[in-house]
C-alpha cells in the first residue's frame, strides 16, 4: 500500500480528544492547495481526521455524516465514537478491491463522557490508541509524538503537542504544510481551531 499524503494526528485526554491534520493538498508531487481542512465534526462528539486522497475524503464525511443522522433519528440519541469506526469499517472493507485511499482517525466522547481513539487503514482495519499519527509525515511526526504524551495530558498541553508534531513532520514531508486545524472535542461539544504558518520565500 503506497504512503498516503498529508499528515494527520490524534490523542486522547482524560475527557477530551485532539485530532489535527495539516492543511496541503498535493497530488504526484504538485501542490494543489494550501487551504484545506482534513479534520470533520460528524456529531457534537465525535469528529475525523484523514491522511489520503481529497475526493475520497470527501465521500466519507458525507456517508458519515448521513450515516449519523440516521442513528440519531432511530435511536434518539448521538452514535459513540466506536460505533461510527465500526460503520467506518464496514464502509472501507465493501471496497477493498478498489480501496478509497485514505487512512482516517475516529475519536470522540460516548454517552459517559469517555474519550476513545481509533485508527482505520484503507481496507477497514480497526484498532484502538490513545495517539495516533498517520499519512506521508505520520512516522516523523510519531518520533515526537510517542516520547512526549502522557495518559494525564492537559487540554492545551494536547493541543500543543498535536500542533508540535505536524510541525515537525511539516519540515521534513513535502506533502504536508501551511498549517494546522485542530478538531477538539470536549463534553461541551467540538470546536476547530485554526493556525497559518507564514510560509517561506524561495
Amino acid at each position: 500500500m503506497e504512503v498516503l499524503p498529508g499528515t494527520v494526528v490524534g490523542v486522547k485526554g482524560r475527557d477530551f480528544v485532539v485530532i489535527g491534520g495539516e492543511k496541503r493538498l498535493s497530488y504526484n508531487g504538485f501542490i494543489l492547495s494550501r487551504m484545506v481542512r482534513k479534520v470533520y465534526p460528524i456529531t457534537d462528539h465525535c469528529g475525523v481526521g484523514f491522511a489520503g486522497l481529497f475526493g475520497d475524503i470527501n465521500y466519507i464525511v458525507r456517508i458519515l455524516k448521513l450515516e449519523a443522522r440516521n442513528y440519531a433519528l432511530e435511536f434518539g440519541r448521538e452514535i459513540n465514537p466506536k460505533g461510527l469506526a465500526k460503520v467506518l469499517s464496514v464502509l472501507l472493507y465493501s471496497y477493498k478491491f478498489i480501496p478509497l485511499l485514505t487512512e482516517v482517525v475516529v475519536g470522540g466522547l460516548d454517552r459517559d463522557w469517555k474519550p476513545s481513539l481509533y485508527v482505520l487503514d484503507p481496507v477497514g482495519s480497526l484498532i484502538e490508541e490513545k495517539y495516533v499519527a498517520l499519512g506521508s509525515g505520520g512516522r516523523v511526526a510519531l518520533g515526537y509524538l510517542e516520547p512526549n504524551y502522557r495518559e494525564d495530558i492537559s487540554i492545551d498541553n494536547a493541543k500543543k503537542l498535536v500542533t508540535d508534531s505536524i510541525k515537525v513532520a511539516i519540515e521534513r514531508d513535502v506533502a504536508s504544510g501551511d498549517g494546522v486545524d485542530l478538531l477538539v472535542i470536549t463534553r461541551d461539544g467540538y470546536r476547530i481551531e485554526e493556525y497559518l504558518f507564514e510560509r517561506k520565500p524561495s
